[in-house]
């Protein structure tokens, strides 16, 4: 394919997702449909099923519509299910501040840390500099280094780092290098999408990259509590080959067949010596950057070790253990109290060390204060919050069995590459429109029930589901990183979804070779139903 010529940019359509229009009609259809539901025949689900199902359906139209701000409408099921007899509060209400909800929080609360210290900055201009003055190499070098920074850091934050970096070398190959505007254009496309799409593709990589891997983990906790639960290395082992092999495939797509770029070395000197001047800007790495950075390092190195790692024949054995040795348990108890300690005791401790340790800057003060920790996205951790009580929801009132079993038959008989395969596609198509996260709350409990009322392992469709959410690169709704990228200017949604239909596609087909011949060994996910996966 051609570089793509520049296209004017349509202002939103009436029914957009986020305008007024439309969020006056999620404000209406959400009641509406909430009421519709709760009058359905009893032969087709019960009393209990019904009002799940409509809680459910008034939380995801407003999530949909933005109604109401994301955070605040995922608050219904808090007051909903209680009033409807669902789950009572006390059980709702923990839901919201569940570990994964605590480990979410102590994550961002690091990453916060690193972004007030400019340690990610740092980080990333420290992987550009090594590239070279090839502009192909640089916009690999670019897409390296946000997909690194997603393992840790939310993609929308890395995004944001990313691009005054970007446009900066943009701005200079403009300016210096002489290159015809055809060339700056392709370079600008492939630069800019390629730091989007890593971003979301990086959060594969680690259990805190993005939301819809702790619902997952959540989800699959709550719905099948005998499921075995991957730990911070288990999840990293599985899913870090997929971002190894997705950077070069999509490097290579950007940027020899979607914007072809020239061989010449003119384009990409201006680019590097753009990258070289902000890397100089920076000087010597301050008190603070070497103690926020030794929070960090500690931080991942103590996720990573935490639990066992198995392969096969083959188990490391985490420091879970030696705290299980610490207590006084005896070796033939701890196999009860393996989720005792888990990641979210790691990044709360470690939370809680930023606001203890000094920064060591001549301003006195802590790592990290209460100032900086306000720019938390608490909409996200309340989403996490519901999309956990919508689970439970499902399963007390027996709504996931009832949809498992209507469903189940659609996936009876079918070959698990097609059924791997068409469930991330159609998520990977439907997040373009809509929440990736929100999406995710409402389709897993779905989606593992049918799977298991078919006889099949729910993992199947559970895993494809919740990785496929963040592999949405057409429209600028579709996830924050397009929207980063798309606010620039230099990016129209012409471009964006013509070169993003065949990232979707790349992707897919990757995350469903990937998942089908490396994660299933080693998650041990059958084909069949497995113990823990009856009703």
């Amino acid at each position: 394919m051609s570089g793509a010529a520049p296209l004017e940019v349509p202002p939103p359509g009436p029914l957009a997702p986020g305008t007024r229009r439309w969020q006056r009609m999620g404000l209406g259809l959400g009641p509406l449909l909430f009421a519709l539901i709760l009058l359905l025949p009893e032969h087709w689900l019960d009393t209990q099923q019904r009002r799940a199902a409509a809680v459910t359906a008034w939380t995801a139209v407003w999530w949909i519509t933005e109604a109401l701000p994301v955070g605040i409408a995922s608050l219904l099921p808090a007051v909903l299910f209680p009033l409807l007899g669902v789950l009572p509060a006390g059980e709702v209400a923990p839901l919201y501040m569940s570990d994964l909800v605590l480990l979410f929080l102590g994550a961002f609360i690091v990453a916060l840390g690193l972004e007030r210290w400019g340690v990610h900055r740092r980080m990333a201009l420290s992987v550009l500099s090594v590239a070279g003055p090839q502009p192909r190499t640089q916009i690999l070098a670019f897409m390296v280094a946000a997909a690194g920074l997603s393992f840790w850091i939310n993609n929308t934050a890395t995004t944001l780092l990313m691009l005054p970096i970007a446009l900066a070398v943009l701005d200079r190959v403009a300016k210096d290098s002489g290159a015809n505007p055809t060339q700056v254009r392709r370079m600008g496309f492939a630069l800019l999408l390629g730091v989007a799409w890593s971003a979301s593709v990086g959060g594969m990589g680690s259990p805190v990259g993005t939301a819809p891997n702790q619902l997952y983990l959540g989800q699959m906790n709550t719905l099948f509590p005998e499921a075995p639960t991957p730990g911070f290395a288990q999840w990293m082992l599985a899913w870090v080959p997929m971002v190894l092999l997705w950077v070069p495939l999509a490097w290579w797509l950007l940027t020899r067949v979607l914007f072809p770029l020239p061989k010449q070395i003119g384009v990409g000197a201006a680019g590097r010596a753009a990258i070289v001047s902000e890397r100089a800007a920076q000087g010597h790495m301050t008190a603070p950057q070497k103690r926020m950075g030794a929070v960090f390092a500690c931080t991942a190195l103590l996720w990573i070790t935490r639990a066992d790692v198995s392969i096969g024949e083959f188990e490391l054995h985490g420091w879970w253990r030696l705290v299980m040795r610490m207590r006084g348990l005896p070796p033939e108890q701890w196999s009860q109290h393996t989720r005792d300690v888990s990641d979210a005791t790691v990044a709360v401790s470690m939370a809680l060390l930023c606001f203890l340790i000094p920064s060591g800057s001549r301003q006195g003060g802590r790592l990290m204060d209460w100032k900086h920790a306000r720019r938390m996205p608490w909409e996200v951790l309340l989403l996490l919050g519901a999309g956990f009580a919508l689970a439970r929801g499902f399963r007390v009132s027996g709504l996931d069995q009832a949809l498992g079993q209507a469903l189940g038959p659609l996936l009876e008989g079918r070959s698990t590459w097609v059924l791997v395969g068409v469930t991330a596609l159609a998520v990977s198509f439907l997040t373009e429109i809509t929440s990736n996260t929100a999406t995710t709350a409402v389709l897993l409990p779905v989606v593992g029930e049918a799977a298991a009322a078919a006889g099949l392992d729910p993992r199947l469709v559970m895993v494809p589901t919740a990785l496929a959410a963040s592999a949405a690169f057409m429209l600028p709704v579709a996830t924050p990183p397009n929207a980063v990228v798309f606010s620039s200017g230099r990016v129209g949604t012409a471009v964006m979804a013509r070169a993003g239909l065949w990232m979707n596609l790349l992707t897919v087909a990757l995350l469903t070779i990937v998942f089908q011949l490396w994660v299933r060994r080693v998650w041990g996910i059958g084909g069949e139903l497995s113990a823990f996966g009856g009703p």
